[in-house]
């Protein structure tokens, strides 16, 4: 065992995640063959600030002091401006940093903040293993055994996904990621409109050539394409209708949008998190306990299925063809919907 009072690791954390800090303490003293003693830590009890004592002098003190700091970045841990500091402290003085993104943080968001030092994901096994030897290596301490930290990986680990629901969210979106995600969605809509359009003007070059062919030969050839348009058609109608549904919080909520335009009882549970999304963005109005189809996403939604409706009527085959296949073929028909977009 390694001796308790010759390093000293400094747990940079946010007292928000104080579940994930005692599980991963834990950890950390069984891969790095160390006890308790060895790690300052602000949330644990006998582990942080003595009481009685300025508690930002100690951290301070603390962490000058400490031969490394790791340090857990949550959303919590990101959106704090005291944890920042410690990391920012850390990086000043060239302490020993190991910056562990901890999900559903993500190396992109963490550019920033990790100044340039290589960090790992807290989920990826493979990289705290390497992380834990790192750590034994720059500190020069004694090697845990192989099987103590497997068995503690383990135990980690079969405690990860309760740890990870005890992780808030972040309140804010870093600049950088919204701005990236604005041009994607920029982006994409523009590469969608320049389709509509050649579609459009394919349209009318297929409309075109019609009128000067022989219309014996157009109706041979119209057959003989008839299905890989419709199917075509059908494919990218239901996708536009599928695609509401990451807008208005998944598909329990496009089924009950779906059965309002259909004409059919659609009242959400409120009592069930699944609709806030909904309510937040407008598209249901708890006071009149009603859809909102002014909404941009009722809107959207009426689109495609009006797109779906077209179909049908363009392509009277369509309908045969999906009923020779064990399909459902009636848009009007709840069913259909939940068949084709996997409600």
């Amino acid at each position: 065992m390694a001796k308790t009072t010759a390093i000293k690791i400094f747990l940079s954390h946010a007292a928000a995640d104080l579940k994930l800090v005692e599980a991963f303490e834990t950890l950390l003293t069984k891969a790095l063959n160390i006890t308790s003693e060895s790690i300052f830590c602000s949330s644990l009890e006998g582990q942080g600030a003595t009481k009685g004592k300025s508690f930002v002098d100690q951290i301070k003190d603390e962490a000058i002091a400490a031969d490394a700091v790791v340090a857990l970045i949550t959303p919590a841990y990101m959106e704090s401006a005291f944890c920042l500091a410690e990391l920012g402290a850390a990086w000043v003085l060239n302490t020993n940093r190991f910056p562990i993104v901890v999900p559903p943080n993500t190396f992109e968001v963490m550019q920033a903040t990790l100044l340039g030092v290589v960090g790992v994901k807290l989920d990826n096994d493979v990289a705290m293993s390497q992380l834990f030897e790192d750590i034994t290596i720059a500190l020069k301490l004694p090697p845990a055994r192989a099987g103590v930290i497997a068995r503690a990986m383990r135990s980690f680990t079969g405690e990860w996904p309760a740890l990870q629901g005890s992780i808030g969210v972040a309140k804010r979106v870093d600049a950088a990621i919204h701005n990236q995600t604005l041009a994607e969605l920029k982006s994409a809509r523009d590469a969608w409109e320049a389709s509509e359009q050649d579609l459009e003007h394919a349209k009318a070059q297929i409309s075109a050539l019609k009128k000067t062919k022989d219309p014996a030969e157009v109706a041979k050839v119209s057959k003989a394409f008839s299905e890989t348009d419709w199917e075509m058609d059908l494919d990218a109608a239901i996708a536009e209708v599928a695609d509401v549904a990451g807008e208005v919080g998944g598909n329990r909520v496009l089924r009950l949008m779906i059965l309002d335009i259909l004409n059919k009882p659609s009242a959400p549970d409120l009592n069930d998190d699944y609709i806030s999304r909904a309510v937040e963005i407008g598209v249901y109005d708890t006071e009149d306990k009603d859809w909102i189809r002014s909404s941009d996403e009722m809107k959207s939604l009426q689109k495609g299925m009006r797109k779906v409706d077209a179909v049908f009527e363009e392509h009277a085959e369509a309908a045969a063809e999906l009923k020779r296949r064990g399909k459902r073929a009636n848009p009007n028909d709840i069913r259909f919907w939940e068949e084709h977009v996997g409600l």
